[in-house]
């Protein structure tokens, strides 16, 4: 909220571009009614398919050039590097698994817009406020559990523990944790054992 209860739907990134705020986007969309949602969808899709628009795109980068792209599975950015660019989509491989995969323009973070979705004050999360490799915490019978996502499902999400432990978890009882030491733990255990994350 900006002075006088005006909504900032966009606000600036480091490098001075405006771009969209998209939990405010979201907390403003909340409350509409299914057809509303459906017209948005409608004016968005033909938005998304302009030539202009795609030109304009297409000229802010170069093959070779390491981008960023939404996984909408993940929830979350992934680098990868421009191999082609061609009419409606381009070609680019993952920077860490080295896959390849041909994706619509309208993919990629070239503004480097923040895309994470906050919770608002004592508002339970929800699979837009996670993404797959964060943290999480959940209570099970009194126990304290911490893991990390491996995988968003319509009403779960898949966590997996260091001791290799698997759990679904329903996305009001988990609470994001913020551990650099673990977090490290589990990269050293997936370059390990890929099995340590096994998606269930």
């Amino acid at each position: 909220m900006s002075d006088g209860g005006v909504l900032l739907l966009t606000v600036m990134n480091f490098d001075g571009v405006e771009i969209m705020n998209y939990t405010e986007v979201l907390n403003t969309i909340k409350n509409a009614g299914l057809f509303d949602l459906y017209r948005l969808k409608c004016a968005i899709s033909n938005e998304l398919e302009k030539p202009e628009r795609i030109k304009k795109l297409r000229e802010k980068f170069r093959v070779g050039d390491v981008i960023s792209y939404f996984d909408r599975e993940k929830n979350a950015l992934i680098e990868a590097v421009v191999l082609e660019k061609n009419q409606k989509k381009v070609l680019v491989q993952h920077v860490i698994n080295r896959e390849k995969w041909n994706i619509p323009y309208y993919f990629l973070n070239i503004d480097n817009a923040d895309t994470d979705m906050h919770p608002g004050h004592r508002e339970k999360l929800t699979r837009n406020h996670l993404k797959v490799g964060e943290l999480v915490g959940f209570n099970h019978d009194g126990t304290h559990i911490t893991g990390m996502v491996v995988r968003l499902n319509q009403k779960t999400a898949s966590v997996a523990t260091l001791d290799r432990g698997q759990w679904r978890v329903g996305y009001g009882c988990l609470y994001k944790v913020i551990d650099a030491e673990l977090a490290a733990k589990f990269d050293i255990g997936w370059k390990r054992d890929p099995l340590l994350l096994d998606i269930i």
